[in-house]
């Protein structure tokens, strides 16, 4: 489970990648602590049994429950204090927040209300903002990869790109056909972006560690071309935002179990079209007393 790639960098692997930083004291920061306590407990005996040691900090990537779930598990039991991106902060501190923005600003449905989308609440000690720096007794620098949340970062330690969810693996791409999204225009500046970062490996937030992230980025962009391609077809005919979902959903065959997936998918959808707008292939018309969008 613990993956070696430099003196001082290690890699718990599991359904969220865990980075086990060696800090200038001799304990442990970690990036990101994962779903739940189950991977969790699994880091934290590894730092203490294997690498004889405790864990000092933790660096929280953006504010999805699959890689903060268990910040409150592990800050209970070590003490540790937590560092997040601005804004995304917010939903470490209050977590029924992102199942509030998934549905449209209001209260939300019971089905919005899981594990994989509200983890415990915890302290946010302080705030990751990119550039240069030493934090915790780690020398790293932080990148903006805004995008798949609305300030997610990236962390570079040791010629090692912990790249958050700016990439997904061949295996999610093809399980769930259009990752989730909160801005696509941000999405594909840190996808251009990330091509930039200098190292000599990357570790995803989810899937194994790779050389590099170029071949990860092509499959990325392939899968956004394929869904705005699929997007303006549908377009054709002027549709509202839940039709377009339907026509989308069924030409692309991504897979939508209950009304929870839905309310996940349907935001990414909306990124979709928000970004078509902006660069002038959407408008929306007002129509029979609701918004439809057509191509312009």
């Amino acid at each position: 489970m613990l993956q070696q790639l430099t003196e001082r960098v290690f890699v718990a692997t599991g359904g969220t990648n865990t980075g086990v930083i060696l800090s200038d004291d001799g304990r442990v920061v970690l990036i990101d602590t994962g779903l739940n306590d189950t991977h969790a407990r699994k880091v934290l005996r590894i730092v203490r049994d294997d690498l004889g040691t405790e864990i000092r900090a933790i660096l929280t990537t953006h504010g999805h429950a699959d890689h903060f779930g268990a910040n409150a598990f592990v800050v209970k039991r070590t003490n540790a204090s937590v560092h997040a991106p601005d804004v995304d902060e917010m939903v470490l501190r209050h977590p029924l927040m992102q199942a509030v923005m998934l549905f449209g600003g209001a209260d939300p449905v019971d089905t919005l209300r899981t594990r994989f989308l509200l983890a415990e609440d915890g302290p946010v000690d302080g705030l990751l903002e990119p550039g240069n720096q030493v934090l915790e007794g780690v020398e790293l620098d932080i990148v903006s990869l805004a995008g798949h949340s609305m300030n997610q970062m990236g962390i570079v330690i040791d010629g090692i790109f912990f790249c958050a969810d700016v990439v997904f693996p061949d295996a999610t791409l093809e399980k769930y056909r259009i990752p989730y999204l909160y801005g696509l225009t941000e999405h594909l500046d840190a996808l251009d972006f990330s091509l930039s970062v200098a190292c000599r490996q990357v570790v995803p937030g989810h899937g194994p560690v790779e050389e590099g992230i170029a071949g990860s980025v092509e499959r990325n962009r392939a899968v956004i071309d394929r869904t705005i391609t699929a997007l303006l077809s549908i377009l054709d005919t002027p549709k509202s935002t839940d039709q377009i979902c339907v026509d989308l959903f069924t030409v692309l065959n991504v897979p939508v179990g209950d009304d929870g997936g839905y309310f996940l998918l349907r935001p990414t959808v909306a990124a979709y079209l928000s970004h078509l707008q902006r660069v002038n292939q959407v408008c929306t018309d007002i129509a029979n007393k609701g918004v439809v969008w057509r191509r312009t």
